[in-house]
């Protein structure tokens, strides 16, 4: 397996902190959210975008 260039090691770690910054605003939604299935929605796209960030993380590993 080929080794990552530093261009690409940048672009994989602003991807996770894209990532990261998108869970965190879904959980936000969730918790200040009052309507049941838009909370639902905003908590299942949170664990979804942690999915993302995991098979990222995995990746590089």
């Amino acid at each position: 397996m080929e080794e990552i260039t530093a261009v690409e090691l940048a672009g994989f770690s602003e991807l996770l902190t894209h990532e990261e910054n998108i869970i965190k605003k879904y959980k936000c939604y969730a918790q200040t959210c009052e309507d049941p299935a838009l909370k639902e929605m905003c908590e299942d796209m949170a664990q979804r975008h942690t999915q993302h960030y995991d098979a990222i993380l995995n990746e590089l590993k």
